[in-house]
C-alpha cells in the first residue's frame, strides 16, 4: 500500500511538471504579443529620436536593449520547453552555457549566488542533442545554486583533455555549497535520491539518463559542508 501511494504521488507530481512546462510555453506566447506592440512603439519613438531631448533619447534606447534581452530570453525558454527530438546538432558549449545562465539568471539573484563563468572560445564544437544538453546543464546549475548558501559563488568551467587518446570537452559546475555526505554519494544520481527538505529528487536521475543518450559522462566529487563539482565529459 506504501509503494503504490508513493508511486501515485510521483505520478502527480510529474503531471504537475508536464502541466506547468506547458503553462509556461503558453504564457511566454501570450507575453509575446504585448512585448510586440511596445516594440513597435518605441521603434517609432526611435525614428524620431533627433526630435527628442537627450535624456528621452537615452531611455528609448535602453528600453530597446531591454527588449531584446527579454526577446532572447523567451526564445530560449521556448526552445527549452519544445518536445526534444533525436536531432543532432553542432553546439558551441560556451553558447548554450550563456542561454542557460540567462533562462537561470533570476534564481541566482534571488538568493545572491554569484556565477563565474570560465570557458575558452576556442574549445571544440560538440555533435550533440542542443535540449537534451541545456537540461543537463540547468539542472545541475539550479542543484549548484540550491546547494549553495546565501550569497555564494558557483563556477562554471570547460576545457579540453585527452583521455587515453581520445579528446574530450569537460564541462563542471562547481558550487561551495552543503556538499554531499560520505553515505549518500552512492545514491546521489539515483532516481528518487534527494538530501532537499523540497524537491523531487528525479533532476540527476534524469541528468543520467540524458548523458547516457549523448554518449557522455556524468560524475562528481563532493566534500561534505565544503561544497560539490559535478563534471560532464563529452567526446570529441
Amino acid at each position: 500500500m506504501a509503494n503504490n501511494k508513493h508511486y501515485m504521488e510521483d505520478f502527480v507530481h510529474a503531471n504537475k511538471l508536464i502541466l506547468l512546462g506547458k503553462l509556461t510555453a503558453s504564457l511566454v506566447h501570450e507575453i509575446r504579443n504585448p512585448l510586440s506592440a511596445i516594440k513597435l512603439n518605441l521603434d517609432y519613438m526611435n525614428m524620431a529620436k533627433d526630435d527628442l531631448p537627450n535624456d528621452i533619447q537615452e531611455i528609448v534606447g535602453e528600453s530597446l536593449d531591454a527588449f531584446d534581452q527579454v526577446s532572447f530570453l523567451i526564445e530560449d525558454v521556448l526552445d527549452f520547453t519544445r518536445k526534444p527530438s533525436a536531432k543532432i546538432h553542432e553546439v558551441d558549449i560556451d553558447q548554450v552555457t550563456n542561454r542557460c545562465l540567462k533562462i537561470i539568471s533570476v534564481s541566482a539573484k534571488t538568493k545572491g549566488v554569484t556565477i563565474e563563468k570560465c570557458i575558452p572560445l576556442e574549445l571544440p564544437k560538440l555533435n550533440v542533442n542542443k535540449n537534451k544538453m541545456m537540461q543537463v546543464l540547468l539542472n545541475l546549475i539550479n542543484n549548484a545554486i540550491e546547494a549553495s548558501h546565501d550569497k555564494g559563488k558557483i563556477i562554471v568551467r570547460a576545457f579540453e583533455e585527452n583521455e587515453k587518446h581520445q579528446p574530450k570537452v569537460v564541462w563542471q559546475v562547481q558550487d561551495f555549497g552543503c556538499g554531499i555526505k560520505e553515505e549518500d554519494k552512492k545514491k546521489i544520481i539515483g532516481k528518487y535520491f534527494t538530501t532537499k527538505s523540497k524537491g523531487n529528487g528525479i533532476g540527476l536521475g534524469v541528468c543520467k539518463m540524458l548523458t547516457d543518450e549523448m554518449n557522455s559522462d556524468l560524475s562528481f566529487d563532493s566534500n561534505y559542508g565544503e561544497g560539490s563539482t559535478f563534471t560532464l565529459k563529452f567526446t570529441v
